[in-house]
């Protein structure tokens, strides 16, 4: 199968849709800051008898591990507010993915926030479904992982050096990473047919199963495609952050611009592996 009949029409998807993009980079941003903020708090009640007077950003240069490890006591009024707000996210999360998913297979190519939160809105329960349903899932790729790595731990206990651990472990990782592409296509393809073609989250789910049983390897194979091209960009992105001077204000702007600009990167990623997914599933369908 040509390769630019899904990759082409995927990337352009996402680009007429770098709107999605934004959306969620400010959304993330905020719920950033939202997290940050009661942390910086403590830190500056508790400890701002420490902080130089010509130097209001000295809780950046902190080791927070080190002050929390002194003093534990300092993240006890943060712990709940935390699982609240882990729990909040979480709901979020899945809200943000109906939204992105309904707009990105939208025949509209064109986006506003107010359809954005429509769609999230209209997808929410079904997608909360879907991920519920997915459990299931993540137990059997756990269970996996376990027995395709049971030779690596072998090998890596029996070792007289550091070698075999090191290669295990980097191993391990890949190991881990393939298997959990693998399970992710599933859930993409459930949520895709979810949208596209009204299904309920059982009857999807079957769909789904049944179009990777003789499409699985063709379609795996192209998200890994996508993948490696993300991990690329990745380590350039990454060497660039290395070149970066950090000791001066100018650098720590342009390391904080270059962090926002990735994760909006990152995000459009996410939109073009969903806009391949779907050309993939679109031309294979039928077959």
């Amino acid at each position: 199968m040509n390769l630019t009949i899904c990759l082409k029409p995927g990337f352009n998807r996402a680009i007429f849709r770098f709107r999605l993009a934004f959306y969620l980079w400010l959304m993330l941003l905020l719920l950033a800051l939202l997290a940050i903020a009661p942390v910086n708090f403590l830190l500056r009640q508790q400890l701002g008898h420490l902080y130089l007077p010509d130097h209001p950003l000295m809780p950046l240069e902190f080791s927070l591990l080190e002050v929390f490890l002194a003093n534990q006591n300092l993240l006890a009024p943060y712990l709940s507010f935390l699982l609240v707000f882990i729990l909040v996210s979480t709901v979020l999360f899945v809200f943000f993915s109906a939204g992105l998913f309904g707009r990105m297979l939208s025949p509209d190519p064109v986006v506003t926030f107010r359809e954005f939160l429509a769609d999230g809105c209209r997808y929410f329960w079904k997608f909360l479904l879907s991920l519920l349903v997915f459990l299931p899932f993540l137990v059997l790729l756990f269970l996996l992982f376990r027995l395709l790595a049971l030779p690596l731990n072998l090998w890596s206990d029996r070792a007289v050096s550091e070698w075999p651990v090191l290669i295990a472990s980097n191993l391990r990782m890949l190991l881990l990473i393939l298997l959990w592409t693998a399970f992710k296509l599933l859930l993409d393809l459930v949520r895709i047919i979810m949208v596209t073609e009204s299904r309920k989250v059982i009857p999807a789910y079957a769909s789904a199963l049944r179009f990777l049983r003789s499409n699985f390897f063709g379609l795996w194979g192209l998200y890994l495609l996508v993948g490696v091209a993300v991990t690329l960009i990745s380590l350039l992105w990454l060497l660039l952050a290395r070149i970066l001077p950090t000791g001066t204000p100018t650098g720590l702007i342009l390391i904080i611009i270059l962090g926002q600009a990735y994760a909006l990167f990152r995000l459009l990623a996410r939109q073009v592996f969903i806009g391949v997914e779907y050309s993939y599933y679109t031309s294979r369908k039928g077959n």
